[in-house]
């Protein structure tokens, strides 16, 4: 014979198992169990395309509760639908001066912020997605009072507040059509040519700057002193010492016409910074110029030197 069922045991399992499920009831929903929350409703008469169940509800950025259920509502039949949006607001988010929750679960506490100008708009959550979210804020220049819901035993009704989201939609969509239009291929073809003649002319102006006239004068006279000077100085007696001072002189003269002479040839190469080394290349010139003029000068004065030497001047001498 089969043993017969114990009805204890069956009793026992079955308990046990509604034991378990309201456990793992609370557990995984204490959260929406026991926060105290207020339903809302706004009707919206634009597109919420974008805003679905579950986004967000904020005020001043802050999450404060989620969209529940979206839907249309149709008032007449010569009237436009309407986009009823309920949402919940945690209680728990808003906190008072002392830290303590605010009531928002009373309709006159609410009918007074509705009439300072408390309002819901439909903003985006991310502009790359189109994804919306819920907006509740304070406005100073509100949009007029004008309720849908009846009765006064329902969602707390916040009037909806005038968005650009359309206008910064259309505004968007004229920005794309508008760069369609653009021909790029050929701005690229036209900074291209630019920036070609901007080179060519730039080489030519720094050619005739190189090969001109007053550059070539320079030079030309740069080389004539420099071969009079050292036919000059070949036919001193090198075995005088008093003219060694005369002689230290048109070294460093001759030195730095060489530095000048060398800073020109690099000047001259293609590579080489041209505007940057002519102006150092000119100024050296100058100096070197100017320092075998004042030789010129002082040999004129006192031809005997280059037999006699410099005489060093007395420092005690006025």
């Amino acid at each position: 014979m089969s043993q017969k069922a114990n009805p204890a045991l069956i009793g026992a399992f079955v308990c046990g198992a509604i034991l378990i499920a309201v456990g793992a009831i609370v557990f995984f929903g204490s959260a929406n169990l026991f926060t105290k929350k207020q339903l809302f409703v706004t009707y919206f008469d634009q597109s919420v395309s974008g805003l679905a169940v579950g986004a967000n509800v904020k005020y001043k950025g802050v999450t404060i509760g989620k969209v529940s259920k979206v839907q249309l509502k149709f008032p007449g039949t010569n009237e436009p639908p309407l986009v009823r949006v309920l949402y919940e607001i945690d209680a728990d988010n808003l906190l008072n001066k002392y830290g303590l929750s605010i009531n928002i679960f009373d309709r006159n506490v609410h009918n007074r912020a509705v009439e300072n100008g408390f309002r819901a708009k439909l903003d985006f959550e991310s502009l790359i997605s189109g994804q919306l979210y819920v907006a509740l804020d304070f406005f100073k220049d509100p949009s007029p009072i004008v309720l849908q819901e009846e009765g006064t035993t329902g969602p707390f009704e916040v009037p909806a507040q005038s968005s650009d989201i359309e206008a910064l939609l259309a505004n968007l969509t004229k920005a794309i059509g508008n760069l369609g239009n653009i021909d790029f291929k050929g701005l690229a073809k036209d900074l291209q040519a630019l920036i070609a003649s901007a080179q060519n002319r730039t080489s030519e102006a720094l050619d005739n700057l190189v090969s001109g006239e007053q550059v070539k004068s320079v030079l030309s006279s740069v080389h004539q002193t420099f071969d009079q000077l050292t036919v000059t100085l070949k036919n001193l007696n090198p075995a005088i010492d008093s003219l060694r001072p005369t002689l230290d002189e048109a070294k460093n003269s001759l030195s730095n016409l060489q530095k000048a002479t060398g800073e020109l040839n690099r000047l001259l190469k293609p590579d080489s910074s041209l505007r940057y080394q002519l102006d150092s290349s000119l100024s050296q010139i100058n100096a070197a110029a100017e320092s075998i003029q004042r030789l010129s000068d002082f040999l004129q004065r006192h031809p005997n030197s280059l037999i006699f030497g410099r005489k060093i001047p007395n420092a005690a001498q006025p």
